[in-house]
């Protein structure tokens, strides 16, 4: 019985060689600026998360950082909602500064292609692009305005935590 504990290890390690960790990633381009964003780790989870809020409906939230550390500064947030195994339309936003507002945001819902999307227990993966014109908004009294925006086009892979 030892032996076959020992073979069914070893192959189990080769297996975890042989396939690369994922790589978090979020990049793309703001009005064709090109950037890229920190999926960050902490004690209860991570910035790339998911919530199930019943059987077969899920809640997804992709943050990403410019630095290696938890600042409004620079974030890049995606979310969406998947019900059934489909998702809906996402709702996206940049801040461009370290405050909530002002920030740039799809002020309707839109399209989001996804590649891969997995939930597993406690982890999952979503892996796609979404493509969006984000509008400026001042203040939340103030509302979006159209003639001020950015053109996103953000490609991401990204490990899912469960909250």
């Amino acid at each position: 019985m030892k032996p076959i504990i020992t073979s069914l290890s070893l192959a189990t390690l080769a297996m975890a060689i042989m396939q690369p960790a994922l790589a978090n990633k979020l990049e793309g381009t703001l009005n064709n600026d090109k950037y890229n964003w920190h999926i960050l780790e902490h004690q209860q989870g991570s910035t790339a998360n998911f919530s199930e809020l019943m059987p077969g409906m899920y809640s997804v939230s992709i943050q990403g950082h410019r630095q290696n550390k938890f600042e409004t500064k620079g974030t890049f947030v995606i979310d969406f909602m998947v019900m059934q195994g489909k998702a809906s339309h996402a709702s996206v936003s940049y801040f461009p500064e370290s405050a909530l507002t002002p920030h740039y945001g799809t002020k309707e819902e839109v399209p989001i292609q996804l590649d891969v999307l997995e939930f597993n227990g406690d982890t999952g993966r979503a892996s796609g692009s979404v493509k969006a014109s984000l509008l400026y908004m001042e203040s939340l009294q103030a509302g979006y305005n159209p003639d001020n925006n950015l053109q996103a086009d953000i490609r991401f892979d990204v490990t899912l935590q469960k909250e």
